[in-house]
């Protein structure tokens, strides 16, 4: 049997998605992976629905056009606005989405006091009341829109000398959380775990994100029993709709001021 790479398309507003990728490097290092960063109409968070999902068909064409066999929407927003809708318009296609992971409550060991960080957007989305009405019917977790924390992370991501304010603006986002004393955060944005170690700090709790779910299932879906691994690369291509090319980047490096 002649070794198969599996193509898989990533994408989300900016370079959240970049938590996502990382876990799927991990699990599924023989894969070829497409990211677009859709930067030029980022944040989501403000858009609406319709606009969102319209980028979503732009995006998913354009990584079907480069042979992607699976599409992760490695995007909370995205996700909550557009995933049932994309899943109708391509039936050809698998889509993979990212949802904030309320089931820890019930996973975690010994969780006294848990609370969900979301965007405005996906907070206000029916996708995600209903997941929370469906994981946690008793409302054990407090839920938190942090209005301007994905841009932040942007704006961090791109100039790393902006860490000192930073810092100091994260320490205001996360005011409404202090002095409540939870154990947990889940973070419901994928912008969200690259400076999980600050939130942690800040607010001296352990995050939980689903990203490495994800990528395991993106696994599953993708390999057949006795299939014979391909070559790893030690490279994924890139997209940024705000300079529309692909270009190589390094596995390795593509995390830039954020640490792994």
């Amino acid at each position: 049997m002649s070794a198969k790479t599996h193509k898989i398309g990533v994408f989300d507003s900016g370079i959240g998605g970049f938590s996502v990728l990382s876990d799927l490097i991990s699990a599924f290092p023989e894969a070829h992976f497409y990211y677009y960063s859709d930067d030029a109409h980022a944040p989501y968070g403000p858009k609406t629905d319709e606009y969102i999902t319209n980028r979503t068909f732009v995006i998913t064409d354009e990584l079907i056009s480069k042979g992607a066999e699976m599409i992760v929407v490695a995007c909370n927003t995205a996700t909550a606005s557009s995933i049932d809708t994309l899943r109708t318009r391509y039936p050809e296609m698998t889509f993979v989405g990212v949802e904030p992971y309320l089931n820890a409550y019930y996973k975690e060991t010994g969780p006294s006091k848990m609370a969900v960080l979301t965007t405005e957007s996906t907070g206000k989305s029916e996708r995600f009341k209903r997941l929370k009405e469906r994981l946690d019917p008793k409302g054990f977790i407090d839920h938190y829109s942090l209005k301007n924390l994905a841009r932040m992370v942007e704006d961090f991501y791109r100039d790393p000398s902006y860490e000192k304010e930073f810092d100091r603006l994260l320490d205001i986002e996360l005011e409404p959380l202090k002095g409540k004393n939870y154990t947990h955060a889940i973070l419901g944005c994928t912008h969200y775990p690259l400076v999980k170690d600050k939130i942690e700090s800040i607010l001296k709790l352990k995050t939980l994100s689903p990203s490495p779910y994800v990528a395991q299932r993106v696994r599953d879906l993708s390999v057949k029993e006795g299939e014979v691994k391909a070559p790893v690369s030690e490279s994924f291509d890139f997209y940024s709709s705000s300079k529309p090319e692909w270009v190589e980047k390094n596995r390795h490096t593509f995390f830039g001021p954020f640490k792994k």
